[in-house]
């Protein structure tokens, strides 16, 4: 564990500990969560265990933090298209005459429809710190985070003002967030890229039982936007090998500008006990992508301690102005393009259902499952490079 990450985890740690020692009774908490998210075919496998606190320290301070590990592992597409859309290498090509290239020049099933994959192994892990500080109607939360990985390192600040008004019926937000990064490059130099974030919203309560949440995040990125795993195969590049094609990294614009809006509504329904919560997501940016993402859940209080949450969520997107599954002609690249199949027209269908179980007073369990799945929608990206997973989680909160 790197020793940064190791000092953040530790303060956590022994102040969540301190806490509960001096102040039984609080309704403060400490969460643990597991989750596994695992794709069909046996392509991506991550498990993510992760740990938070929330505490109250006084009437003006609040303190939350969380630690999070995840390990990855499997099976990830290369960013070629499937071997039966190459030019393999011929007599012509290299002027001989017809015949001359002996067998097994070509190697690899050269008539497969499905995309190239890589295994690819990776842990990674990150810790948050944040404190609200409250003044009245005022209320400021500075935030600290740090995330590692192999080949990727993330520093974040923030600091998010929110302000009570119409006796806190209503609630105005402003947000600043700031991510520095250093990421390694196909050529293995590390690559820097910062990233800014403004939000402006408010959250409504329009009456007893229904409640309205509007932001709006502009953010822009500068730097190093690759990935730097991602090849691309031209029409008209001979190949050898249909397992292992040759072909040039992707290459991104240097600068992002990305365009949010989001609005929400909940409503709770006396007579059923329950509670409908609906959300829209609206995103753009100057790569080209647009996004509709709409959302719906249902929250089921059964008896005194059960809450049942159904859940469905589906979103759709353009794609990026420079996605390219195949480069049409190596002597002629364009300045900027990409194979990433998360850069392709798409829609993705997420289906979900949880269960809150409230133990005792001090203890919550809880469990969910969730299945996801992600089309292709432009009739030219292999379906093979769509990803499906299901979703397992399971979780405990300690009221103390």
């Amino acid at each position: 564990m790197h020793r940064r990450v190791k000092i953040v985890f530790h303060f956590v740690f022994t102040f969540c500990l301190h806490w509960i020692a001096t102040r039984a009774g609080a309704e403060d908490h400490a969460d643990y969560r597991f989750e596994l998210y695992q794709e069909d075919n046996n392509r991506i496998t991550v498990t993510t265990h992760s740990a938070l606190f929330d505490l109250m320290i006084s009437p003006h301070l609040q303190l939350n933090g969380e630690y999070v590990a995840d390990s990855i592992s499997g099976a990830t597409p290369t960013g070629a298209a499937p071997p039966n859309q190459y030019h393999y290498l011929s007599d012509a090509d290299l002027g001989l005459p017809p015949g001359t290239l002996p067998p097994g020049t070509i190697t690899g099933n050269t008539n497969s429809s499905a995309v190239p994959l890589t295994q690819m192994h990776d842990f990674r892990q990150s810790a948050s710190l944040q404190g609200t500080i409250s003044f009245g109607r005022h209320h400021f939360t500075p935030q600290l985070s740090y995330s590692e990985e192999s080949d990727y390192v993330s520093f974040g600040t923030a600091l998010n003002y929110s302000l009570d008004l119409n006796e806190k019926n209503t609630t105005l937000n402003l947000g600043w967030s700031r991510s520095t990064d250093r990421a390694i490059d196909d050529l293995g130099k590390w690559r820097d890229k910062i990233s800014d974030d403004f939000l402006i919203g408010f959250n409504q309560l329009l009456g007893p039982k229904t409640f309205l949440t509007f932001n709006f995040t502009y953010g822009h990125s500068d730097g190093y936007l690759n990935d730097p795993y991602r090849i691309i195969v031209a029409a008209n590049a001979p190949q050898t090998d249909a397992n292992n094609p040759s072909g040039i990294f992707e290459r991104r614009p240097t600068q992002r500008d990305k365009f949010i809006g989001y609005t929400s509504l909940t409503q709770f329904i006396t007579p059923l006990h329950g509670s409908l919560e609906g959300s829209y997501r609206l995103y753009h940016d100057t790569f080209g992508v647009t996004a509709h993402t709409v959302s719906l859940a249902w929250y089921q209080k059964i008896g005194e301690s059960l809450v049942l949450s159904p859940s469905f969520r589906y979103s759709r997107q353009s794609a990026a102005d420079f996605y390219y599954e195949i480069l049409p002609d190596i002597n002629n690249v364009p300045k900027y393009f990409s194979p990433d199949y998360r850069l392709s027209e798409y829609q993705t269908f997420t289906y979900g259902l949880t269960l809150n179980w409230k133990v005792q007073k001090w203890l919550s369990i809880d469990a969910g499952y969730k299945r996801y799945i992600m089309q292709g929608l432009d009739n030219v990206t292999s379906k093979s490079a769509y990803p499906s997973a299901n979703v397992f989680t399971v979780g405990a909160r300690i009221w103390f």
